[in-house]
């Protein structure tokens, strides 16, 4: 790929996440050369559950045992604190992690295959024309061939950019609470003790992440909400590295509009409205940009427009967890029903377990039954 002045590279990628680190690790396999930006040094704390699906964990382009704390292949989940059903299964689908581990053990995996990293302050101003992108942060001026803002919900590269705004934000808080391995509870979710949204206990073997998310953007989430759900559940307030933060979704309505500039991940707000799960979208859409750049020069495409179809996929899905939350959160008793009979409870475990998005899930649903395990 030909540079634009012999300082430049072939690809900045502004935010050191999961979304910008797998396009990182794809585009420096394919010989790309690749400039990581982040206010942030690594290791650094980052909110989030840290649950990894298992179709995340297979998106994945390396093994991360070493992060994972514990894995889990049945949850409880509940009704306003009210009752509760188990969802057992045989095979695992959710694997617990520490997010300041797993980013910092897959920063360095995009370190080891080439890109380079440089903390930056407020990005003030980006340029796209012919020959590249020109990011000019208060530290000095960058320039690229493309640009990948995966700078999560409040993208700074989507604002610069207009790349980005039907988005809409919901919220989690979250924190961690002391347990003893021998007293650990399952893996949890306990919906409508919030509106549209749910709280969580993820077992982590030291210690409960617990949390409360909304899809709802007039929602709005305090400490003291969390710690009344933890004084319920586990009898404790006395929260560790209490955070919230934004959650940004309504992605199935993005669509690149530039030739260079692609958003990833939450920037691009592919969080799903109905679970909130975003690592999987993030870690998936890294990959389709950097398969966009690389793919673009040897087609009649530019990059800008074959990341938009070879996000199709995603935005299918997106668009069916939104009609699903719509409904689900709409219609909490009957939500509940549906969600814990029999067959959509066989279906979920056995989808999960499978790696099965959503809407693989929905789409053969009465194929499941007769599939190997």
């Amino acid at each position: 790929m030909t540079q634009t002045n012999p300082t430049d590279c072939d690809v900045i990628i502004v935010g050191a996440g999961p979304a910008g680190v797998a396009a990182a690790y794809d585009l420096c396999q394919a010989g790309e050369s690749v400039l990581l930006l982040d206010r942030h040094e690594f290791p650094r704390n980052k909110a989030c559950a840290g649950g990894l699906t298992v179709k995340t964990l297979k998106a994945l382009r390396y093994p991360v045992d070493a992060v994972i704390r514990k894995r889990c292949r049945s949850l409880i989940v509940g009704q306003a604190l009210s009752r509760a059903v188990q969802f057992r299964g045989r095979r695992e689908i959710c694997a617990m992690t520490v997010r300041r581990e797993l980013d910092t053990f897959c920063f360095e995996k995009a370190l080891a295959a080439g890109a380079r990293f440089k903390t930056i302050g407020r990005i003030q101003a980006i340029r796209e024309n012919q020959a590249g992108v020109d990011i000019q942060t208060t530290g000095g001026l960058h320039r690229a061939a493309f640009l990948i803002g995966a700078d999560g919900a409040t993208s700074r590269v989507g604002k610069l950019t207009g790349e980005f705004t039907d988005g809409r934000l919901g919220f989690a808080i979250e924190g961690a609470l002391p347990a003893n391995p021998g007293k650990m509870p399952r893996m949890t979710f306990d919906f409508n003790i919030i509106k549209s949204g749910y709280g969580w206990l993820f077992p982590k073997g030291d210690h409960v992440n617990i949390g409360l998310f909304t899809s709802h953007p007039s929602v709005i989430l305090k400490k003291r909400n969390l710690r009344a759900y933890a004084r319920k559940k586990l009898g404790k307030t006395d929260i560790m590295n209490l955070a919230g933060h934004a959650v940004s979704m309504g992605g199935w309505r993005y669509r690149p509009k530039s030739r260079r500039i692609l958003l990833a991940g939450d920037a691009a707000g592919l969080v799903d409205p109905l679970l909130g799960e975003g690592l999987y979208n993030a870690v998936r859409s890294g990959q389709l940009a950097a398969r966009a750049i690389i793919t673009a020069p040897a087609s009649s495409q530019t990059a800008g427009s074959l990341y938009k179809r070879l996000l199709d996929p995603i935005r299918r899905d997106l668009r069916l967890g939104c009609l699903l939350a719509w409904w689900f959160y709409g219609r909490p008793n009957w939500g509940y029903w549906a969600l814990t009979s029999p067959p959509v409870k066989y279906a979920l475990m056995k989808g999960f377990a499978k790696g099965w998005t959503m809407g693989g899930i929905t789409q053969n649903f009465y194929k499941l039954p007769f599939l190997e395990d």
